[in-house]
């Protein structure tokens, strides 16, 4: 019995280790593609205004351009802080597994 307890509970590991891993797949491909894009916007639109050449982008307004990318790339930087915080999570998950299923065996 304790043998097949411990096999669930390593089942239930990997089935929530699967979950984080892909969670924060999601996440650190949003900041890796989100942080150089949103710094670049900003540094755009920041040039915009300040060489006052509203005539190179015109769908966007030069100061949302500049702020939006900022505030793009904090965000982003949030997201890749998060994945690293599930990561530590699924780390103490698995060692409390570790230890719980050595009980149950007697080692």
């Amino acid at each position: 019995m304790d043998r097949f307890k411990a096999a669930l509970l390593w089942t239930g590991f990997a089935v929530v280790f699967a979950i984080v891993f892909a969670l924060m797949f999601l996440l650190l491909s949003a900041a890796v593609i989100g942080v150089p894009v949103g710094l670049m916007m900003g540094f755009f639109g920041a040039v915009t205004v300040l060489f006052k050449a509203d005539f190179v982008i015109t769908g966007i307004a030069p100061e949302l351009l500049a702020f939006g990318g900022v505030s793009a790339a904090a965000a982003s930087a949030f997201l890749g802080l998060l994945a690293v915080k599930a990561g530590f999570a699924a780390g103490r998950l698995f060692l409390k597994t570790k230890k719980r299923c050595d009980r149950l065996r007697g080692w």
